[in-house]
C-alpha cells in the first residue's frame, strides 16, 4: 500500500466527518491495550470508532473493529477507499449487524456537489471513478455551498498578478485548477519535489491512474513511456525563455518513467522557448508541453460544459507533433 496515500485518505475521512458535523479526534490512544483508533467521531450523544482502510479490506479487520468498539463502548465504523458490491455488503452486515460500512461509492455521494472535496477525494484514489455508481451512505454533508467553486477559482486566477510576491498563490491556484480537470486521470499530486542533490526543484509530480482510457493519457503512457508527469508553474512578468525549458528538461528521465512535463506560464513564451521544447522532443524524446494561464482556464471552462479537457491537450500534442521539424 502507498503509505502516503493511506495517510492522506485517513486525513480526508477525518475532514469529511468534521464537515458532517462530528467532533473528531485522530489517532486516539487506547488505555487498556497497545494501539490506537484511527478516528473517534462524536455527534450528539453517540461516539463512533472509525477504522480507515485505503487498501482492500480483509474480513478479519471487520471483526477487529467491532471488538475494539465494543470494549470502548463505541459504535464501529469502517471506511474503505475500495468499492464493495451489494452482495458483499449484505454478507458483512449479516456477520456484523452493528458495523457501519462506508465505501468509496458512499463517499462520492457525500461530496458530489462539493467540487473541492470531490476533487480531493478522486485525486487520492489510485483508479478512475467514471464507472462507480454513487450511493447514499452514513455520512451526509450540507451541499448548499460551493456551487460556483470552479468559476470562483477562475476569477481568482484572472486577478492574480504576475511576480515573485504572488508566486505561492499562483502555484496554489494552478494546482486546484489542475485537480478540477484531471483528478480522475492523475493521482499522487505531490508538490514541491527536490531532485537529486537538491540541485533542482519541480513544482508538482503526478502519476497516471491505472485503467485510464482517455486518448491523451494513453498516448503519453504508451508511446512516451511516461507514468509520471511533472508540472511547472511560472508566474513570471516576462515570457518564459529557453533557459527554463532546459531546466525542466533535466527533470525528465525515461528510465524513471518520467518523460513528460507541462509548464504553465502567466505570460507565455518567447520564440526560443518553443524551439527548445521542440528540440527536446526531437533530440531526446522528452515531451514538454507549453501552456499558459489562459489554457488552464479554457480547460476548466470545458469541464463546466461537461466536455473532456484531455481532448484540449490532445490537440496541443497533435499540433506539436505535426509541426515538428526534422
Amino acid at each position: 500500500m502507498n503509505a502516503r496515500a493511506g495517510y492522506l485518505f485517513e486525513n480526508y475521512v477525518a475532514k469529511l466527518f468534521e464537515e458532517a458535523g462530528f467532533s473528531v479526534i485522530q489517532n486516539y490512544e487506547l488505555e487498556r491495550e497497545s494501539g490506537d483508533i484511527d478516528i473517534v467521531a462524536k455527534k450528539d450523544t453517540k461516539i463512533y470508532c472509525v477504522e480507515v482502510k485505503y487498501a482492500k479490506i480483509m474480513e478479519s479487520v471487520l471483526g477487529e473493529v467491532c471488538l475494539v468498539a465494543e470494549k470502548e463502548k463505541m459504535i464501529p465504523v469502517l471506511v474503505t477507499a475500495c468499492c464493495i458490491n451489494e452482495n458483499k455488503k449484505q454478507y458483512y452486515n449479516q456477520l456484523y449487524p452493528q458495523l457501519i460500512l462506508i465505501d468509496v461509492a458512499n463517499l462520492l455521494f457525500a461530496v458530489k456537489y462539493r467540487v473541492e472535496l470531490y476533487n480531493e477525494l478522486v485525486a487520492i484514489l489510485p483508479y478512475p471513478v467514471d464507472n462507480i455508481e454513487v450511493k447514499e451512505g452514513f455520512i451526509r454533508i450540507d451541499n448548499l455551498q460551493h456551487d460556483d467553486y470552479i468559476n470562483s477559482l477562475i476569477k481568482e486566477m484572472e486577478l492574480c498578478r504576475a511576480g515573485r510576491n504572488t508566486f505561492t498563490k499562483y502555484e496554489e491556484l494552478c494546482c486546484k485548477l489542475l485537480k478540477n480537470i484531471f483528478s480522475n486521470d492523475l493521482t499522487l499530486w505531490r508538490q514541491q519535489q527536490n531532485s537529486n542533490n537538491d540541485l533542482y526543484r519541480f513544482d508538482l509530480l503526478c502519476r497516471i491512474k491505472e485503467g485510464n482510457q482517455k486518448s491523451f493519457w494513453s498516448i503519453v503512457e504508451r508511446y512516451f513511456n511516461s507514468k509520471y508527469i511533472i508540472f511547472e508553474f511560472k508566474n513570471y512578468r516576462n515570457p518564459i525563455t529557453q533557459k527554463e525549458i532546459y531546466t525542466t528538461e533535466k527533470y525528465l528521465y525515461a528510465k524513471a518513467l518520467r518523460s513528460v512535463a507541462f509548464i504553465i506560464s502567466a505570460n507565455g513564451y518567447d520564440e526560443n522557448a518553443y524551439w527548445a521544447a521542440k528540440g527536446s522532443l526531437r533530440e531526446n524524446g522528452k515531451l514538454i508541453i507549453l501552456l499558459d494561464t489562459n489554457d488552464l482556464i479554457a480547460m476548466n471552462k470545458l469541464k463546466i460544459s461537461q466536455e473532456n479537457p484531455a481532448e484540449y491537450l490532445l490537440d496541443k500534442l497533435d499540433n506539436l507533433l505535426l509541426d515538428l521539424e526534422k
